[in-house]
């Protein structure tokens, strides 16, 4: 159990430092690109964005489940066939995608053309990113580490490099070339683990197969998780793209952490049983949705506050939409624990692709009526009903493989809590000048009301948690 919550925390570090680079320079860039030019970059950024899963297909979570598997038990051959088999898949994809961007960009001079070359090295990291077999592997730690040196370099040229709205081109090249530095660090551990290129594909016909039907929801997924910024573009301006983007990046911080739990548990479903599978559902599902409405309402409460100050002023009309787009950091890893995690490990592909298929079409029709009209605030309210109607799906199609009352049994008493210390936190006054240690302090006082009343109530997991810290400690002492 000590591993596993390892595991879930060198992987929630690396999912948070994919995001946390943008993160950190956003308050920085927001104020010397300002909204109009952040909103250029948010279209190119989330078109290439969508690009990138021609580039790793679906090999993220083929790559995990079949690793997992072959290491608890296949042969060190085995694994070294699986890793490079699967691998000739990505490579000959992403050869495949970076030349056509390159041929219809340079021909066509489509929207953004010049920006879009500069992106090429994004595409390169997803052809050659092999995070997935450390993943498969459990091996969390190697997968934080190196990316961490490379990942701060390229906070320090930003802020030496990009001064004004003219160096966007500077920007763009600095995120996409240390992502894709970032990807080939982990080459430099392979032999570690496996032997000798071999000179065939991983069960091709089966691996193929794999790869067209979770290629469907991946292609979907991407439709209304980045796609919806250029579409947003089509309809309006890059200033209302900029609104929409920006207000996603907390919450999109905060999944980065929550979904790492479904990334470490989809390899230990994969190799138990099913009776272990049900109970380890259930906490897995409770962990997730304890920390998806804490952050949610601590956001909620420090949302109007935090705006200006994280932002900037020329952001400030942003600020009803950073509220409400944190209901995904519930709705979102909520269903992940059926789809990632159960469904996935349990070769269930066409139930996780189904809910996301269907998301891809609903977001594409309330886009196309939603964003013309209403703007950014249109694209909010699309994007919410998508999740919400995808999150419903993932718990029906999986239905017939666990036992509704036993899994949700708590989870209710979770959003009692959530209100509770929502109200708490919208009533309390800033009684600190300082907007930061402002809200530092609401957000403290929140997290000590949620935890309060969580620990006096009947949760089955509280005593998981409980016990997690005295194993923790008891290591320590020796």
């Amino acid at each position: 159990m000590r591993r596993t919550f390892l595991n879930i925390v060198y992987n929630a570090v690396y999912q948070v430092f994919l995001v946390l680079v943008p993160l950190i320079t956003v308050p920085y860039l927001s104020r010397v690109l300002g909204p109009k030019t952040y909103g250029i970059y948010s279209s190119v950024n989330n078109t290439v964005q969508f690009l990138m899963i021609f580039c790793i297909l679906s090999l993220s979570y083929i790559g995990m489940r079949t690793i997992s598997r072959t290491r608890t038990y296949g042969t060190p051959q085995e694994l070294t066939e699986a890793f490079w088999g699967l691998w000739y898949f990505q490579g000959i994809a992403g050869i495949i995608t970076i030349l056509v961007t390159v041929l219809i960009t340079s021909i066509f001079h489509i929207q953004y053309w010049n920006y879009l070359l500069l992106m090429v090295p994004y595409l390169i990291s997803a052809q050659v990113d092999i995070s997935w077999f450390f993943q498969g592997l459990a091996d969390f730690g190697r997968v934080v580490l190196k990316n961490t040196a490379v990942k701060l370099v390229s906070v320090v040229l930003i802020l030496l490099w990009v001064k004004s709205p003219a160096d966007l081109w500077k920007y763009l090249l600095i995120m996409s070339v240390s992502t894709m530095l970032g990807s080939f660090v982990f080459w430099f551990d392979i032999w570690r683990y496996v032997g000798r290129p071999v000179g065939h594909f991983y069960k091709f016909k089966t691996t193929l197969r794999s790869i067209v039907i979770l290629m469907i929801p991946q292609i979907a997924t991407q439709i209304y998780t980045s796609l919806d910024k250029p579409l947003l573009g089509i309809f309006q301006n890059s200033t209302q793209v900029a609104f929409y983007d920006n207000s996603q990046r907390i919450s999109n911080m905060v999944l980065g952490v929550i979904t790492s739990i479904s990334l470490v548990i989809m390899p230990k479903m994969a190799s138990e049983g099913k009776d272990e599978q049900k109970v380890v559902m259930k906490k897995s599902l409770e962990a997730t949705v304890m920390l998806g409405t804490l952050f949610a309402v601590i956001i909620m409460a420090n949302t109007k506050q935090f705006v200006p100050f994280f932002f900037g002023q020329k952001f400030i009309p942003m600020t009803p939409l950073m509220f409400f787009f944190t209901l995904t950091i519930i709705m979102i890893p909520t269903g992940g624990v059926f789809a990632n995690q159960f469904a996935l490990a349990n070769h269930r592909d066409k139930e996780y692709a189904f809910p996301v298929v269907i998301g891809a079409i609903l977001e594409l029709v309330l886009s196309y009526f939603l964003d013309r009209h209403f703007a950014a605030v249109g694209a909010m309210i699309a994007i919410l009903i998508t999740e919400f109607i995808v999150l419903i799906l993932r718990l029906w199609v999986v239905r017939d493989g666990y036992d509704f009352k036993y899994v949700f049994h708590d989870v209710p008493k979770y959003f009692l809590l959530a209100l509770i210390t929502l109200i708490v936190g919208m009533v309390m006054p800033n009684f600190i000048p300082s907007a930061f240690f402002n809200m530092a302090a609401k957000s403290i006082i929140m997290l000590l009301v949620y935890l309060g009343l969580m620990f006096m109530m009947k949760f089955d997991f509280n005593e998981d948690i409980k016990q997690l810290i005295k194993n923790f400690f008891k290591r320590g002492k020796k």
